[in-house]
């Protein structure tokens, strides 16, 4: 009986081998792979070394490392549709986010927070909270109905009919908001304690009752 390890039987068959790595080697050593494989290229042939193809045997059998690469694919394809999902409304910032993040506070406790805010030097959350409290205030004083839901920008258009001398003011503190709260940006004492004085201002001031946005 001729031994397995005579020149005559040829290489070893066990894919696991030291000798099928560098079978695979020198595969990809060859002219048509010469282009620079893609990141999932490489991963997918990392995988099979480590899993399937690595010397010592490896730790899956090939065909099972065959179905652990459809799964590995399939959670990749799942990831980039969910992310895809959700780049509308990303890419529509403040536009289309809620102006009351936490739910069921009154005015008078955001003019709290953002006083508290204003003596630590936080213009942001001064800004941020004078804001919440001006909407607040306007479904305290039932000009406009239920606030969760509502963005600043469409806060601001529904209060602009009730007081139409300070419709510029509402636009810009709203977006100001916008551009701190989603936006990412810092804002300054003057813009946050324009906010602030605004919704002092909307609280003296006697709104004009007629076609209101309060739907």
């Amino acid at each position: 009986m001729t031994s397995p390890t005579t020149a005559s039987d040829g290489p070893p068959l066990d894919p696991s081998s030291p000798e099928a790595r560098q079978w695979v080697l020198d595969e990809l050593a060859k002219g048509h792979y010469t282009t620079q494989p893609s990141p999932l290229q490489r991963f997918l042939e990392w995988l099979w070394r480590e899993l399937g193809g690595g010397p010592g045997g490896g730790l899956l059998p090939s065909w099972a490392v065959a179905v652990l690469v459809v799964v590995v694919l399939a959670a990749v394809a799942l990831v980039v549709a969910l992310r895809v999902r959700g780049e509308p409304s990303a890419r529509g910032g403040g536009s289309r986010r809620s102006v009351v993040d936490e739910g069921g506070l009154a005015a008078t406790d955001y003019r709290a927070r953002a006083t508290a805010a204003r003596a630590r030097g936080d213009w942001d959350a001064v800004l941020l909270d004078s804001y919440r409290a001006l909407a607040a205030a306007a479904v305290e004083r039932t000009l406009l109905t239920d606030l969760p839901g509502r963005t600043a920008h469409e806060v601001a258009v529904a209060l602009e009919p009730a007081f139409p001398d300070h419709a510029g003011a509402l636009a810009v503190s709203a977006a100001e908001f916008d551009a701190v709260r989603y936006g990412h940006r810092r804002t300054t004492q003057d813009k946050a304690s324009a906010v602030a004085d605004l919704d002092a201002t909307l609280q003296s001031t006697r709104p004009v009752l007629g076609e209101l946005a309060t739907s």
